[in-house]
């Protein structure tokens, strides 16, 4: 059955033929062990069983989610998969941030710019038993740099006496990642952090808030992936082959549209025009990814011993070990 499903999920992500191999070797595997945790979890009266996958930006952690969710729903469980860029606060929420707390703050990623108590009261919906209403998925227009209206975020129908979901996927470049220590905090780490947060400020306030209210939502994760990158250097690499396919993705629908002189098809495309408007120059992306090397970088040294999978990637992002 599994051999299928990866084959469906290859061809509609238009993903190379290598990846369908990667999936049979390294994440069927996978799956098996948390079909069997989540089966352990369940006798215990423990539902949903929540797995955590981290990874640096680029590094494929939501077609390895979405991968996840394909297999263990095909495994007849059912699958709620969030993302932690899907609690990004509004832009207008994080103009109020830099104007109050640091500039640095307008940007989205670092924690303190997402709606933590959503995150929170979604799992918790997540997990009630007695929810008679369907629960509302958050999810986040990176295009419009605000969250979608609630009418448009998918809803997970309950179920009676059980929770709405049987595992939740949850996936984020900082997921399950602790705080530092101050003394890590005292020297910059790049250009951004030398000329924008000389005196610490961004930095401290960024570890004040994942010490708090990011640890109580981390600690719900009973099964932690992480995708490990070979170094640092890989995050802008990646990030601009993603902008790259993003590109072309956007661009196609649009001019077929204009080619086909279809009116609706040519709306349709707006989004995407959107979406593609906000994509970043090579420039661009060298100085966002800045803003998270310092998270990135403690992640590398400490969740490969924290996490209960690490799947070691090459240079081109294919997994080559698993410890």
């Amino acid at each position: 059955m599994h051999t299928h499903v990866i084959q469906r999920f290859v061809e509609s992500h238009a993903l190379p033929s290598s990846y369908a191999d990667d999936a049979e070797r390294w994440f069927v595997p996978l799956v098996d062990e948390l079909v069997a945790a989540f089966a352990r979890s369940e006798s215990t009266g423990a539902s949903p069983f929540v797995v955590g996958v981290n990874g640096c930006q680029g590094s494929g952690k939501s077609t390895a989610s979405e991968l996840l969710e394909s297999l263990l729903s095909a495994r007849g469980l059912v699958v709620a998969r969030l993302s932690i860029d899907d609690f990004y606060l509004s832009r207008q929420q994080r103009l109020t941030l830099a104007s109050t707390v640091h500039p640095l703050l307008a940007t989205r990623g670092v924690p303190g710019t997402h709606d933590i108590p959503l995150a929170l009261a979604t799992l918790a919906a997540l997990t009630d038993t007695k929810h008679s209403d369907g629960i509302p998925l958050p999810r986040f227009d990176k295009a419009t740099d605000n969250p979608l209206p609630r009418a448009e975020w998918p809803v997970l129908v309950s179920r009676q006496d059980r929770p709405a979901a049987d595992i939740v996927l949850f996936e984020g470049w900082c997921v399950g990642v602790t705080p530092q220590s101050a003394s890590e905090l005292t020297s910059t780490c790049n250009s951004l952090e030398r000329e924008y947060d000389s005196d610490g400020r961004w930095r401290g306030f960024v570890n004040e808030q994942l010490a708090g209210d990011y640890q109580t939502l981390f600690s719900q994760i009973d099964n932690l992936l992480f995708l490990e990158a070979p170094t640092f250097d890989c995050v802008s690499n990646w990030r601009n082959k993603q902008e790259r396919r993003l590109r072309e993705s956007y661009k196609t629908p649009k001019d077929k549209a204009r080619q086909d002189g279809d009116d609706s098809k040519a709306t349709q495309s707006l989004h995407s025009v959107k979406q593609a408007n906000a994509l970043m120059s090579e420039t661009q992306i060298a100085r966002f990814v800045q803003h998270f090397e310092r998270l990135t970088r403690h992640c590398l040294l400490l969740l490969p011993s924290i996490a209960d999978t690490v799947f070691e990637l090459d240079t081109n992002q294919r997994i080559v070990g698993r410890r």
